[in-house]
């Protein structure tokens, strides 16, 4: 005689959800790890039931989202008292939020000044003399228009610099205001 013991037959349903976590932007690497087991519709069915294959990590330095990459497929029944297991799995992420506290930008447009002499006299450029968050730099914003005074007479042409002229490229910031001073050219 023998005693038989056959595999479980009804599906068990493993739900497992990845890790995630949130950070606001700050310029280094944020990581996020590991997975949880949500429900096993089971009660004899275990963790130790199961093998991972999988990387369970996600890491993010810029504003926005990466996900770990896990699926279904990353898990495997690995007990033969079951026969039919199911993985529903939730993906896990890593998610980085831009800075919203207000960043000030401040620009001083270039100036020049001449005695008259009957000839042209051009002045261009800006310079960026602060910026209220050590993290935010000038590659993080566009300069459109031109930064150009000219005049010839005695008198004073401004450039006509405005904040509408910088517009901020930085997704990991998103309250940047732009403090002008316009630049000129005085005769």
């Amino acid at each position: 005689g023998y005693m038989e013991i056959t595999p479980v037959m009804e599906e068990v349903v493993v739900t497992i959800a990845g890790n995630n976590a949130s950070a606001v932007y700050d310029g280094t690497e944020h990581k996020v790890t590991g997975y949880t087991v949500v429900s096993i519709s089971n009660k004899l069915y275990k963790e130790s039931d199961f093998s991972f294959s999988g990387t369970a990590e996600a890491k993010r330095t810029e504003a926005g989202t990466t996900y770990m990459g896990l699926k279904a497929e990353d898990f495997a029944n690995k007990s033969a008292n079951f026969s039919n297991v199911t993985f529903e799995v939730t993906d896990g992420y890593m998610e980085i939020t831009p800075v919203t506290e207000e960043v000030v930008v401040t620009i001083v447009g270039n100036n020049a000044s001449a005695v008259y002499d009957g000839e042209e006299h051009v002045v261009t450029g800006y310079e960026v003399t602060e910026i209220s968050n050590v993290l935010y730099t000038k590659d993080n914003f566009s300069f459109s228009g031109n930064a150009e005074a000219k005049r010839t007479a005695v008198g004073k042409t401004d450039m006509g610099l405005t904040a509408a002229n910088f517009k901020n490229e930085s997704a990991n910031f998103s309250n940047v205001t732009f403090k002008i001073t316009d630049g000129y050219m005085e005769i």
